[in-house]
């Protein structure tokens, strides 16, 4: 008899669900297909309610047009506003070609770090991209274990306003000199889309070449080195 009544309520209840129409049809239709969506309305002409674009969005349109053909990024002046590959990853590529190629190197030796120069008949001018590329390559070749020689420390802490400083680059406080194996150094050749960086590691006492290596920073990296804003000027 628990049976019989059972059966007759779950009988009801599947009755129950058939006579609601299109239950079962949420996503799609009695043949299988999607229902059509109506058509949108639109406000009428005049309302106020019809969106009209603003100069951001012409502004936004313009840019996003599609220009045919290849442009030249020395003539359209391209710039990222972002990368990913920053001065110092240069320097370590720089310092890594330079540590896999040197002969008869050793963790003995004291090597000097100095700027590098653009590539003229003076080779004695040197720009931001060359003393900024010195300091990085000071910190990676002390990851090689080489003893780095910071000729530049002064013999005395000068306690000024603008901070507590200890490295000069006057000459009569660098008089006396450190002993130094190696020296690296390095020329900068510039070029229309960057700059090719030829630098070598050269033994004092034989003026050897032990170590060269080269690489090429994009124009867009070396231009993003010089400084702007407020602290430019300081």
């Amino acid at each position: 008899m628990r049976k019989v009544l059972l059966s007759a309520v779950l009988l009801g209840s599947l009755a129950g669900c058939a006579s609601q129409p299109d239950s079962g049809y949420f996503w799609f239709g009695k043949d299988g297909e999607a229902p059509s969506v109506r058509e949108q309305v639109r406000p009428p002409q005049g309302s106020g309610l019809e969106y009209r674009p603003d100069s951001r969005d012409i502004e936004m349109y313009r840019d996003s047009q599609p220009t045919p053909g290849y442009q030249d990024p020395l003539q359209t002046g391209y710039s990222p506003d972002m990368t990913h590959k920053a001065l110092n990853d240069y320097a370590e590529q720089l310092a890594m070609s330079l540590m896999d190629g040197a002969v008869m190197l050793n963790t003995d030796q004291l090597i000097g770090v100095a700027s590098f120069v653009r590539f003229n008949r003076t080779l004695r001018e040197s720009t931001i991209l060359g003393n900024q590329l010195s300091e990085y390559l000071i910190h990676e070749l002390q990851q090689y274990g080489l003893g780095v020689v910071d000729f530049k420390l002064s013999r005395t802490l000068d306690v000024t306003e603008h901070g507590d400083l200890a490295l000069t680059r006057e000459g009569q406080r660098l008089a006396k000199r450190l002993q130094m194996d190696l020296i690296l150094t390095g020329t900068l050749v510039e070029l229309p889309r960057g700059v090719n960086v030829n630098a070598r590691i050269v033994a004092v006492d034989q003026q050897r070449v032990v170590a060269s290596a080269t690489i090429f920073i994009p124009s867009f990296v070396v231009t993003s080195l010089v400084p702007t804003g407020p602290l430019a000027s300081e």
